[in-house]
């Protein structure tokens, strides 16, 4: 069977089919496929309108974390005071 014509079943079936005889070898790579994919799924928009994908996200937020953690941070007492002098 061609796979362009198959439908979304025989797909699958042909899939476990070939998964369940595969090597680890050939699973890791099969994992890693979908680690990729769930990585690169976009879960927001920058204001400009670039996408944010998870791994950016995740990748800011330990940035973020890591400013904090070695005291690069403003408070919001003196974030209020400089909004005020504005």
């Amino acid at each position: 069977m061609v796979l362009e014509i198959m439908s979304t079943e025989e797909l699958r079936k042909k899939a476990h089919r070939f998964i369940d005889r595969a090597n680890d070898k050939v699973l890791k790579k099969v994992l890693a496929l979908d680690t990729e994919k769930e990585q690169s799924f976009i879960v927001g928009y920058e204001t400009d309108g670039t996408p944010i994908t998870r791994k950016d996200l995740v990748r800011e937020a330990k940035e973020a974390s890591a400013r904090v953690k070695s005291g690069d941070y403003i408070a919001q007492e003196e974030l209020n005071k400089d909004v005020e002098n504005w």
